[in-house]
């Protein structure tokens, strides 16, 4: 995940200070003696691992009887295989990163707790701080079952980037609705010139990518769903719309598709006129423009149903294998960790976003250098995750299938969803 180098100094010694005060409302479990818990994680790169260490530095400070031993993995793959095969063995951490669906087979395997005995508990989170938990990172926390199973740790979101000198040398819009969008991108397509609107990834047959993410903001903005009655719905009415529609922009040359962030490139080399991708991507489109020309970066534009966004980056869950002194502990500081301070603190120095609205007061000074941040904090609103189903890594995986298939194999809409939704139900199904 790319990280922001600069943070205004100001903000970060108001953040310290705050950090250092302890922010009182989480207080550490009764214990005859130190606990220490085990936190597996995959902050290992840029000033992530830093930004992880120093966290943990003040929550030790301020909670002299927990002690956090981080056991830290290269990657997600990595950590995914980690913690499979900890649990397998008996020796799985207090807690740890995942996503969504591997929480979901955590669950079904009874690997991990629920969490709601802890939200609503003594040491759990008030009705006024679940209010202020953004819309969809609340939502986020909970599997099929009604169960709070996660608690929330680093999220992103998709944003659009966007060429502002070409924008107003052509007098076009900053594009607020899909359509508005499909309008732009088509006035600067042009062949002789060798420019076209965006150029996305679509996915493949290894996996989803942005691309495949753009179609299912896109399904959610025409007013679809993914699952429906527990099952995916991948061939709704509102996803042969979003499909067609980037059908649509394909066949007229607006739409290209590459590999390994095309669209950064194309907009980066004055090509494409936007790049559809996370918030994470500033700093890397950034350096592929050179400053050749201004930036522009806004919300993704809205569909018949509203905005329409996927959130991304991962959650904490907590191991049934730990003491009940360490899953005290372990809520205490997964707790700490989304308080308004340290969620404040981890956003400015790793540009991930702040996972509840009441840190935004605390990012004044950031945001006013980095107004792409609000922007995408915002976005929170809107975004949701995939489905927290067991398989769904592997099920929208199908959805690229699709794409391309509809797109360069000239399938028809309605047979490449019908494929994309056999498929998806039987990766579904295998992980249960």
């Amino acid at each position: 995940m790319p990280t922001k180098k600069t943070t205004a100094l100001v903000m970060a010694s108001t953040l310290v200070g705050v950090l250092a005060a302890g922010c009182g409302s989480a207080t550490a479990p009764k214990a005859s003696g130190p606990v220490t818990i085990t936190f597996m994680e995959a902050m290992s790169s840029g000033t992530l691992k830093p930004a992880t260490q120093a966290l943990v530095s003040q929550f030790e400070k301020s909670h002299k009887n927990i002690k956090i031993e981080l056991q830290v993995e290269p990657s997600y793959s990595v950590l995914e295989t980690k913690i499979e095969a900890s649990v397998t063995a008996d020796q799985a951490p207090t807690i740890a990163q995942a996503y969504e669906d591997w929480a979901a087979g955590y669950a079904n395997s009874g690997a991990i707790v629920p969490l709601n005995s802890y939200v609503d508990g003594s040491n759990g989170v008030t009705a006024q701080q679940k209010s202020q938990i953004w819309p969809g990172v609340w939502k986020d926390q909970i599997l099929p079952d009604g169960k709070i199973w996660m608690w929330p740790f680093n999220k992103s979101d998709f944003v659009m980037y966007y060429n502002q000198t070409w924008l107003n040398k052509e007098n076009l819009p900053v594009p607020t609705t899909w359509s508005q969008f499909a309008t732009d991108a088509q006035a600067v397509t042009s062949s002789s010139a060798n420019t076209w609107g965006v150029s996305i990834d679509p996915g493949s047959t290894s996996g989803a990518s942005n691309g495949t993410y753009l179609y299912v903001s896109l399904i959610r903005a025409y007013g679809g769903h993914l699952m429906k009655n527990g099952k995916p719905n991948f061939d709704s009415i509102p996803a042969q719309k979003a499909l067609s529609y980037i059908v649509h922009m394909y066949q007229n040359g607006s739409m290209k598709f590459g590999t390994s962030y095309p669209g950064q490139t194309a907009l980066g080399a004055q090509h494409g006129l936007f790049d559809l991708s996370t918030i994470a991507s500033y700093y890397y489109n950034e350096k592929a423009i050179g400053g050749k020309f201004t930036m522009g970066v806004a919300p993704f534009p809205k569909g018949p149903a509203g905005e329409g966004n996927v959130m991304q980056g991962t959650n904490l869950v907590m191991f049934s294998g730990a003491s009940t002194a360490q899953k005290n502990a372990a809520w205490t500081f997964m707790k700490w960790l989304s308080e308004p301070a340290q969620t404040a603190y981890w956003a400015t120095k790793t540009g991930y976003l702040p996972v509840t609205k009441a840190a935004l007061p605390l990012m004044t000074s950031y945001y006013n250098s980095h107004p792409y941040q609000k922007i995408a904090a915002e976005s929170l609103t809107y975004a949701r995750p995939t489905p927290p189903v067991a398989g769904m890594a592997q099920a929208v995986g199908a959805l690229a299938n699709a794409i391309q298939a509809a797109t360069i194999g000239h399938q028809s809409v309605a047979t490449a969803l019908a494929t994309a939704e056999s498929k998806a139900t039987s990766d579904v199904n295998s992980a249960q």
